[in-house]
C-alpha cells in the first residue's frame, strides 16, 4: 500500500531534521508542496536533502528541478489542469526526458476517475474523511468511492483527514494508498506520529511503498 507524506506548504526550520529521520525510518515518499518558493529556494530546499534520499521526493511546482536533482516525480496542480494543452506538453516533456518520473495529481470527483485523459501513474482522491482540523468535511459517500474505485484504471490515494486509525478503512473501501499531512506535521513530535502510522502498516501488514 502506498504511503505519502505531503509537506507544510510554509517554511518550518524543524522540517528537514524530521524528514530526514522520517527518510531513514522507511518513509517512502515525500511529496514538496511549496507553492509560494521560487525556484531557486526549492533548489535550496532540495539540497539540503542528501541525494540518496532524491528519489523518493515528488515535487509541486519548478517541475524541472524533477530532472536536475533526479527525483521521484512531479505533481499536477489545479492551475496546471487549467492549461490542457500545456498539461499534455509537459507531462510528454517529463516523460521523454525520464520515462520512469511518476506523474501525479488530485482528482476531486469520483466521475473523474473514469475518465482517460491523462496517464497519470497515480491520483489522489480528496476530501476522503473529515478534516481532522474541522475545516472540511468528506466530499464522497462510501457507496460512490467503492463503485470509482472497482472501475478506475488510476492507482488511487485517500487523501484528506488521513490519520493512522483510517488505514485500514481506506484499504477497506479500495484504495491503493493513503497520504498524511495534518495528523504527522501538526504534532509535537512528527517522527512519533511517523512511527505510529508505520506500525499499523505492519500490523495490518501492509508493505509501505
Amino acid at each position: 500500500m502506498k504511503l505519502v507524506l505531503i509537506s507544510p506548504s510554509e517554511k518550518k526550520d524543524t522540517e528537514i531534521p524530521f524528514l530526514l529521520n522520517m527518510f531513514e525510518q522507511g518513509l517512502p515518499t515525500y511529496h514538496v508542496r511549496k507553492t509560494k518558493y521560487s525556484t531557486r529556494q526549492l533548489q535550496n530546499f532540495l539540497s539540503e536533502i542528501p541525494e540518496k534520499y532524491h528519489k523518493r521526493i515528488v515535487i509541486h511546482t519548478h517541475h524541472e528541478l524533477a530532472m536536475k536533482f533526479n527525483l521521484k516525480g512531479g505533481y499536477i496542480s489545479r492551475s496546471h489542469k487549467k492549461k490542457k494543452f500545456r498539461l499534455w506538453l509537459r507531462m510528454k516533456w517529463f516523460k521523454f526526458k525520464k520515462s520512469n518520473l511518476q506523474v501525479s495529481a488530485t482528482i476531486r470527483h469520483t466521475e473523474n476517475l473514469l475518465e482517460n485523459e491523462f496517464n497519470y501513474d497515480h491520483v489522489f482522491l480528496s476530501p476522503v474523511f473529515d478534516s481532522l482540523s474541522g475545516n472540511f468535511q468528506a466530499g464522497f459517500s462510501e457507496y460512490n468511492i467503492k463503485s470509482a474505485l472497482q472501475n478506475t484504471k488510476y492507482k488511487v490515494i485517500a487523501r484528506g483527514g488521513v490519520s493512522v486509525d483510517k488505514i485500514q478503512k481506506a484499504h477497506e473501501l479500495g484504495f491503493d494508498g493513503v497520504a498524511f499531512y495534518t495528523s504527522i506535521w501538526k504534532t509535537k513530535n512528527p517522527v512519533q506520529e511517523f512511527l505510529k502510522v508505520k506500525e499499523k502498516f505492519a500490523e495490518l501488514n501492509f508493505p509501505m511503498e
